[in-house]
């Protein structure tokens, strides 16, 4: 990138924390982070926060994720019901997370936030929407909040299967020193610097992370550097944070599933021995927030630069090259008002830019054969938001919002010429929605909301025939759901929920095809169970179904959405116990269940399903925290990532053990 672009991108950059979720905790948890914000919020307060929307949300608290003790952020959902993640050990490039019946797309299908930062790339030559995660260390997290589908009208692109934001800790209560150790040479080190008594308070994380990996050439290594401070500033606390991280790593591909089986090749085997990638990544922000609530101003800007290259064989095709260089910037602002108690007027404004080349090439050992996609592609997204709550009578709660989204691209096609052009779209997306508490312990909810995906390059510009469309309408998700929340004698709490989507243009990745499905349709339901049984002891279920289909599909009969499972189930036990005041022992066990999935339209072909079961005991003591992971899949011949082929079955395989120890001092 050039100099002066860097320079102005420094010159821009920033973020602003948000709060969005949903209360999943018996009671509400008193104040315990800086800046005076509560954890959770009951459902019917009236509330910035995404909890309190009339919406199937989900929290996921700072003291939840210390009690996971996880490496990777894809575990950090594993418990929450209709949740698919995938964690395929490709590097930098597929892992995903899924809900409401959209796959685990590498993050296509759902919108991902950090800090009110949007990582979803949108022209990715992966994935159109592609979101970059793995940098994210559970170290860093203050709290996750799950918005399923397309409600918040702080939200726009991607959020087709909800959103998903991170916020990021401000400070912590000790600076931490720890290590990681496990099977297939395994290690982590993690270092984190927090100073709460200091008028600027800093928290700053510093991780090194490698693995050998199960399968040969599954080396992986990331350096991770994270600076955050934060201060009074103004009327409310300036956060400043600049990161960087880099990562390197190979990938063993997908096996034919009949070879395996066959023995003609081991489960380890690398399908090519130079696949992999490389990634850098920076991204420097400011989060600006009110003093004493939610109420007043809220402010973002950030810049984010990243170089991402991926080298992959997805046989019989040769090997490809993707690679991706990007610079953003962009700003979110808020104002929420607060007329009355029972009243919250949110007007707000946010946009960002791209500058970046997506492009792929066929490749032999690394080596550029010929050139297959090459765009330089500008894209500048502007938004205007309204979302009101009005809280009539102490029973009741209207929810209404409104967005408005507006794109101009500038495309230069270097495969088709004649296809470079320039365009500009816009979409109006209206949400409404209520909540009913006719009981302290016991919520119903409705809504209806409009979502939407940006149109991408190779749609407006493709490389592969003569067309060009650069007023092409961003494609539409139109959902409704109504649910309810209740605790049941403060021992049984139980949250269901239903929803219907419909969608246009829907784009898949499968393998290595990025196929337009056309119009579809997902009809299906989630609940979420706890039961108290002790004060040390829960007992927990989660179940979801859903049923989705083309709606128009080309060929009669072939209407099944590929890499969808009808049915996932999550239950386990989580125990707890104090021997005293600084002496601790958590202990987790989890099952979880991803039903069959069809791997072809026609639903001939389909995947078994995949289970695995995961304990783990943690013992604090003191300032020590001690804790051990134990994983075992069970199936040798299946794993989430199933796709067809050059006609053939191809999968990803699992190590049936995975055993991980670590430790942490707080000092």
């Amino acid at each position: 990138m050039k100099l002066k672009n860097l320079i102005l991108g420094i010159l821009l950059f920033g973020t602003v924390s948000q709060g969005f979720a949903k209360v999943t905790t018996v009671e509400e948890i008193e104040e315990v982070v800086i800046i005076g914000e509560k954890v959770v919020k009951d459902k019917h307060d009236i509330s910035v926060k995404g909890e309190t929307l009339p919406a199937s949300v989900h929290v996921i608290t700072k003291e939840e994720i210390e009690k996971m003790s996880v490496r990777h952020y894809i575990d950090l959902f594993r418990k929450l019901p209709g949740m698919i993640t995938n964690h395929l050990g490709q590097g930098d490039i597929a892992d995903g997370l899924g809900m409401r019946g959209y796959s685990s797309g590498h993050g296509s299908q759902v919108a991902f936030f950090v800090d009110g930062v949007p990582l979803n790339v949108p022209h990715h030559s992966h994935a159109h929407g592609f979101a970059d995660v793995n940098w994210v260390i559970p170290e860093m997290i203050e709290r996750i909040e799950v918005i399923k589908g397309p409600f918040s009208a702080l939200y726009g692109n991607f959020a087709l299967g909800g959103v998903i934001n991170i916020i990021t800790k401000k400070t912590a209560p000790t600076s931490t020193i720890g290590t990681e150790v496990g099977k297939y040479n395994s290690y982590r080190g993690i270092f984190s610097i927090s100073k709460r008594d200091w008028k600027i308070k800093p928290f700053l994380v510093y991780e090194v992370y490698s693995r050998e990996g199960f399968r040969d050439n599954q080396e992986y290594t990331r350096y991770n550097l994270f600076n955050k401070v934060t201060f009074p500033f103004w009327n409310g606390y300036l956060s400043a944070r600049l990161h960087y991280v880099k990562r390197d790593w190979g990938a063993p591909g997908y096996l034919s599933l009949r070879d395996v089986k066959n023995g003609l090749v081991k489960r380890t085997t690398a399908v090519n021995k130079t696949d992999g990638g490389k990634s850098e990544y920076y991204n420097l922000v400011l989060n600006y927030s009110p003093k004493g609530g939610e109420a007043g101003l809220h402010g973002t800007l950030f810049v984010n630069l990243e170089d991402h290259k991926r080298f992959a064989t997805f046989l019989p095709s040769p090997q490809r090259l993707e690679w991706n260089e990007r610079f953003y910037y962009g700003w979110n602002f808020l104002y929420n008002y607060f007329p009355h108690k029972n009243l919250s007027i949110i007007l707000g404004t946010d946009g960002r830019y791209d500058n970046g080349d997506r492009k792929r090439f066929w490749t032999n050992r690394r080596r550029i054969t010929a050139t297959t996609q090459n765009w330089q592609v500008e894209e500048l997204g502007m938004g205007v938001f309204f979302q009101g709550q009005y809280r009539p009578v102490e029973y009741l709660k209207i929810v209404g919002g409104l967005r408005y989204d507006y794109f101009n691209f500038d495309i230069e096609n270097k495969i088709r010429p004649n296809n470079s052009g320039k365009g500009n779209t816009y979409i109006i997306s209206p949400k409404i929605g209520f909540t009913f508490k006719p009981h302290k312990n016991i919520y119903f909810y409705a809504n209806k909301g409009l979502g939407f995906r940006t149109p991408s390059a190779d749609e407006m510009s493709p490389a592969d025939r003569d067309y060009k469309n650069f007023n092409l309408k961003p494609a539409k998700v139109d959902t409704w759901d109504i649910g309810v929340n209740t605790l049941i004698f403060n021992k049984l709490l139980l949250d269901f929920n239903y929803y219907h989507t419909d969608m246009e243009r829907e784009i898949r990745v499968v393998g290595p095809l990025t196929l337009a499905i056309g119009e579809s349709q997902r009809d299906g339901f989630e609940l979420q169970s706890k039961f108290f049984l002790l004060d040390q002891l829960s007992l927990f279920l989660n179940y979801a179904y859903v049923k989705a289909k083309i709606k128009n599909p080309v060929v009669p009969g072939e209407s099944k959405i590929t890499g969808v499972p009808k049915r996932y189930i999550d239950s386990g036990l989580e125990y707890e116990y104090s021997f005293s005041k600084d002496k601790k022992i958590v202990i987790d066990l989890v099952y979880q269940y991803l039903g069959k999935t069809p791997l072809n339209a026609a639903g001939t072909i389909w995947r078994s399903p995949v289970d695995r079961y995961i304990l783990k005991t943690i013992y604090n003591f003191r300032n020590w925290n001690f804790w051990g992971e134990l994983v075992y899949h069970p199936r040798k011949y299946v794993s989430e990532a199933m796709f067809i082929s050059g006609g053939l079955v191809r999968y990803d395989p699992k190590p049936k053990w995975d055993i991980n120890l670590g430790f942490k001092f707080n000092f």
